[in-house]
C-alpha cells in the first residue's frame, strides 16, 4: 500500500448523488479550472485508505474509512447523479471498511464524527473556509499536508468508535476505554500524552487547546511508584487531577505510597480498580445508547 490517504467531500449524506455510493461505491470529482481535482485524483492508487467528510443531522465532519478499489475517467452520463450527471469525469470505486464493511447509512447516527471544527484546529486550512468549497484532499510528501497527519486523523476517528469487548482487560484496551468515556464527556481525550521527556497514558482537556484537567495513568503490574510520581508531575505543572488505575492486588501498595512519600497530595490521588473502569464504561454506553433512543444525542 502507497503512503497516501485522502479525504473525500461526499457534500451531505441526504444528498441524492449518494446513492451511487450506497450502490456500487461509486463517486466523482468535477473538473476545475486549475485542474486540481484531476492532479489529486491522479495520485491514488488501489488500496489507499479514503475518509468521507460530509453533513449528517447538521453535523460536518469524518464518517467512514474506506478503501479505494478502483479509479477510471468516464465522461458519459451516470444515472444516479441527477444533478449534472456527466459532470464528474474523475470517478473512484470506494468500499467501506469501518465502522462496517457496507454503506449502511443507519450507523452513522451511532458515530462520533472528527467534526470540521476539529479538523481546522489540528492544521487543516481547507477546513477554515465556511463554505466547502473542495471536493478531494490527499495526503502525500509532495501535498501541502503529510501522510502522518492522514493517520492521525484515522487513528482518532477509529478510536473514537469502535466497540470495545473488554475480554481481557490489558493495558491497551483500559487505555481506548478511558479515551472512549473521555469522548462521551466531552472532554477531548488524548492518549501518550507528552509529559516532558514522558508520556501520560491518557490526558483529558476542557477545550482542544487547553492542558490537561484530568491525567490518567495505567498500571498492571510493574513500578507504581514511578507511575505515581508522573501523575504528581501532572498536577503540578498543570492542577490536573492525578488518576491511577490498578489491579486488586496493587491497590494496597498504591494507597502506601500516597499516604507515605506523596502524602501532600494524598487529597488529590484517585486510585482505581480495573474493575471500576469497566463498570464505569459499561454505564456510560448504556446512558449513550438510551440517549440516542430517546433523541437526545
Amino acid at each position: 500500500m502507497s503512503n497516501i490517504g485522502a479525504i473525500v467531500n461526499v457534500i451531505s449524506f441526504n444528498h441524492p448523488h449518494i446513492k451511487s455510493l450506497v450502490s456500487e461505491g461509486l463517486w466523482g470529482f468535477p473538473d476545475d479550472k486549475p485542474g486540481s481535482n484531476k492532479r489529486r485524483w491522479e495520485k491514488l492508487r488501489r488500496g489507499d485508505n479514503i475518509l468521507l467528510y460530509g453533513e449528517y443531522r447538521a453535523v460536518k465532519g469524518i464518517w467512514f474509512l474506506c478503501e479505494l478499489i478502483d479509479k477510471r475517467e468516464n465522461r458519459s452520463p451516470v444515472n444516479y447523479w441527477i444533478q449534472n450527471p456527466a459532470g464528474y469525469p474523475w470517478q473512484i470505486t470506494i468500499r467501506p471498511l469501518f465502522p462496517t464493511n457496507k454503506f449502511n447509512l443507519s450507523v452513522l447516527d451511532s458515530l462520533d464524527p472528527i467534526r470540521k471544527d476539529e479538523l481546522s484546529q489540528i492544521g487543516i486550512k481547507t477546513f477554515n473556509q465556511k463554505l466547502d468549497r473542495w471536493s478531494l484532499l490527499v495526503f502525500d510528501r509532495q501535498e501541502k499536508y503529510s501522510y502522518d497527519l492522514f493517520q492521525t486523523i484515522l487513528t482518532e476517528f477509529k478510536m473514537r468508535n469502535e466497540k470495545i469487548k473488554p475480554v481481557r482487560p490489558d493495558h491497551e484496551t483500559i487505555k481506548k476505554i478511558i479515551y472512549q468515556v473521555g469522548v462521551i464527556q466531552n472532554r477531548f481525550p488524548q492518549t501518550e500524552y507528552n509529559l516532558e521527556n514522558r508520556h501520560i497514558d491518557v490526558v483529558w482537556r476542557r477545550t482542544p487547546k487547553s492542558v490537561p484537567c484530568t491525567a490518567f495513568e495505567i498500571q498492571i503490574g510493574g513500578n507504581i511508584f514511578e507511575a505515581l510520581a508522573k501523575l504528581k508531575h501532572a498536577f503540578d505543572i498543570w492542577n490536573a487531577i492525578p488518576v491511577l488505575i490498578t489491579t486488586d492486588e496493587q491497590i494496597e501498595e498504591a494507597k502506601k505510597w500516597v499516604e507515605g512519600s506523596f502524602h501532600e497530595l494524598r487529597e488529590a490521588f484517585r486510585i482505581l480498580t480495573l474493575q471500576d473502569v469497566l463498570e464505569y464504561y459499561n454505564m456510560k454506553q448504556r446512558a449513550k445508547e438510551f440517549e440516542r433512543r430517546i433523541g437526545l444525542l
